[in-house]
């Protein structure tokens, strides 16, 4: 009975989400960028064309913080928050499928090209 009723809460709550190629366990990379959000924004968008991955925008987290899924060939491959950490500084965390390095060298070359420009 256990076993059913933990079956039917997954499978609702798998439903609600659609975690792409994320996963239950992702890994996870901080950068800080040197500028406003919509700045950074702007340069991940950018970055992330130019490694044919497209860069949606999500729902907001209740903290105001932006929320962005980034999709490669209409499947998410990785989740972005993006925050202001301070007055020049903006966040941006990167949840991906530990099991894809080629994910991981994308998002690393992301965080590089937006480090460099910025």
């Amino acid at each position: 009975m256990k076993k059913i009723i933990i079956a039917l809460s997954l499978t609702l709550l798998g439903g609600c989400v659609g975690m792409g190629r994320v996963g239950l366990h992702p890994e996870t990379k901080i950068a800080y960028f040197d500028g406003h959000p919509y700045q950074v924004e702007s340069c991940l968008t950018v970055a992330a064309q130019d490694r044919r991955l497209y860069l949606e925008q999500d729902d907001p987290l209740p903290a105001g913080e932006k929320r962005f899924n980034l999709v490669q060939d209409n499947e998410t491959v990785a989740w972005v928050e993006m925050s202001k950490f301070s007055h020049h500084q903006t966040s941006a965390t990167f949840y991906y499928d530990p099991k894809a390095p080629e994910i991981s060298a994308s998002v690393s070359a992301i965080i590089a090209a937006c480090k460099t420009s910025l």
